[in-house]
């Protein structure tokens, strides 16, 4: 497969995931990661049903990806399920910890968002 990943373009890297409808594969994510490539940093795409939503987060804080960010579909609920105020943009992982960055409204995940977000939750 083309969009395939080898695992030496994984190893030793930082996993960044940016989750929600039809997000794999999008020009966006290879456009941030070629903006990030000096960083440790891999930023990839995963799909999400509404369905499979539940089983997903909460099974991020045992996965290997440091950083989970949300595309407007899933803010909302992703801040419902977590029990904070307003909308889930990003959640990571600090000092064994999940942290939030959360906002007053809904954040559209263009890639200048995109390389906010992640400088500002991996502080690159």
């Amino acid at each position: 497969m083309e969009n395939q990943l080898k695992p030496e373009q994984i190893h030793g890297k930082k996993l960044v995931a940016v989750a929600g409808y039809e997000i794999f594969g999008k020009q966006l994510i290879t456009t941030v990661n070629k903006e990030l490539e000096d960083k440790n940093l891999l930023l990839i795409g995963i799909n999400i049903r509404d369905e499979d939503f539940d089983f997903f987060i909460r099974n991020l804080a045992k996965s290997k990806v440091e950083t989970t960010i949300f595309l407007p579909e899933f803010q909302k609920r992703s801040a419902e399920f977590y029990g904070v105020e307003g909308y889930l943009i990003a959640v990571y992982k600090k000092d064994d910890k999940m942290k939030f960055l959360t906002d007053e409204q809904e954040i559209f995940m263009d890639d200048t968002n995109l390389i906010r977000v992640i400088k500002t939750v991996e502080g690159v």
